[in-house]
């Protein structure tokens, strides 16, 4: 991706879109082993291909082997039916696989299956149910095995439904080493430098650029993090496509990272809760660590200043309040006549800030103004953004229902916004001007 195509890309959104990407992957719903049920789209089981087993389902062969002692269920048995053995090495629990494979429930009713694709599915085995992973991780490459797993073991996440057990057919085609896990993924060791929000970090291996990226500079960068039990949940690396953002757009945890880098420099940082989104769905509680490489650096412009602490706290006595409850302060009156409707299209630049004066999202850095219509955007713009004209620049005070509402990888709270209103275009085809009743943003970057 280009840096004109990525700066593009990021100005059509006002949520966190950085970090975001970075969270575990979706959890499957049950009778998956955590996400491959997607090798046969939504069908219904009518619809489903039905494989005949190679062995009968029940009773389990008195020669399978026990597989014990998987974290999650440590006393839970794993049981393992070889069928033909394999000559290549063995993946790790961290690994990308590829595999065939059919998944049975207990029923006979076969709810997955690869034979259709011809060909391998590739998956981390890090987000995989924990029995599936385990029975893999027995596996040499090219090994065929029948796989008996207990419910409790049959689900990389909680289940919806009843859970039950699952059976596999599995062949383990190959494996991709994954990056090796940090010996001190669960706690920086005492070498690592501290700095006063709590991030600790040490440099894996120094870089050669001069100059540490601002945070709402332009980089690229790969990285791959670990919970603290040193499971992988997710890696730019192992899908070989690095990450090309803004730096205020990430964790606060890695915006601060990056900004103690230079190009070409490794470094490993470990995150306490403060300064990740641990309301996001799928990402893992506790201090995570990460490993960063920045590869490229592409500096932008500065944005506004953050607004003084008073005014973050409160709007001025004299600012307006809208019908619903937002505040703004023209602080510069713009030469335009007409307000925007919200089936108006508009041209706005824009930075916005939470209540401590973290600056989240802004236009001004990569110089590409946000287009779309105004119901399109959270209700404290369009509330905002209906009082304007043309050449308006605006302080905006929007509590926390008019924003994203308690929306779990939003900016939280009560935000504060800085708007420009460049242009309007009326609609040239009918555009529902009804608010919808989620608050959130419904513009979406392209890739």
């Amino acid at each position: 991706m280009t840096a004109a195509r990525a700066t593009a890309a990021l100005a059509l959104a006002l949520a966190l879109v950085g970090c975001q990407r970075k969270a575990a992957p979706p959890a499957a719903t049950g009778g998956s082993d955590g996400g491959v049920a997607a090798a046969t789209g939504d069908a219904g089981p009518s619809a489903r291909p039905q494989v005949k087993p190679p062995l009968p389902l029940a009773p389990v062969p008195a020669d399978a082997e026990v597989i014990t002692g998987v974290v999650e269920a440590p006393t839970a048995r794993v049981l393992v039916k070889r069928l033909r053995a394999g000559t290549g090495g063995r993946p790790g629990r961290n690994d990308n696989v590829q595999l065939e494979f059919s998944g049975w429930r207990p029923n006979g009713e076969t709810f997955i299956t690869t034979a259709a694709r011809k060909r391998a599915l590739p998956r981390n085995l890090a987000t995989t149910a924990p029995g599936f992973a385990a029975a893999v991780q027995s596996m040499q490459v090219g090994e065929r095995a029948m796989v008996w797993i207990p419910a409790e073991l049959s689900y990389p996440g909680q289940p919806t439904g009843t859970p039950e057990a699952t059976i596999y057919e599995i062949e383990l085609v190959g494996f991709e080493p994954s990056p090796p896990t940090p010996p001190d993924v669960g706690a920086p060791p005492a070498t690592a430098a501290a700095t006063p929000s709590g991030l600790r970090s040490l440099v894996v291996k120094p870089g050669t650029g001069t100059t540490h990226p601002r945070s709402f500079d332009l980089v690229t960068y790969h990285y791959t993090a670990w919970d603290a039990t040193g499971r992988l949940f997710d890696s730019s690396e192992l899908r070989k496509r690095p990450t090309t953002t803004l730096g205020f757009r990430e964790f606060r945890g890695i915006e601060e990272a990056l900004t103690l880098m230079v190009v070409g420099e490794r470094r490993r940082v470990w995150l306490p809760p403060s300064l990740t989104e641990q309301s996001l769905p799928g990402l893992p509680r506790g201090t995570l660590c990460y490993e960063l490489e920045l590869t490229d650096l592409v500096p932008q412009a500065a944005p506004p200043p953050a607004p003084s602490p008073a005014e973050l706290a409160a709007p001025p006595a004299d600012a307006r309040t809208t019908p619903r409850g937002a505040r703004l302060v023209i602080r510069k009156a713009g030469t335009g006549k007409v307000h925007p409707t919200p089936a108006d299209k508009v041209k706005v630049n824009f930075s916005g800030w939470t209540a401590d004066g973290h600056l989240f999202d802004s236009s001004i850095p990569h110089g590409v103004p946000i287009d779309a219509p105004v119901g399109k955007f959270i209700p404290g713009w369009v509330d905002a953004l209906t009082q304007m004209v043309v050449g308006d620049r605006a302080r905006v005070w929007v509590p926390v229902e008019l924003a994203f509402n308690h929306e779990p990888g939003r900016p939280a709270g009560p935000l504060v916004f800085d708007l420009e209103l460049l242009a309007i275009e009326p609609p040239t085809a009918p555009v529902t001007t009804t608010v919808p009743a989620s608050p959130a943003v419904k513009l979406v970057p392209t890739p």
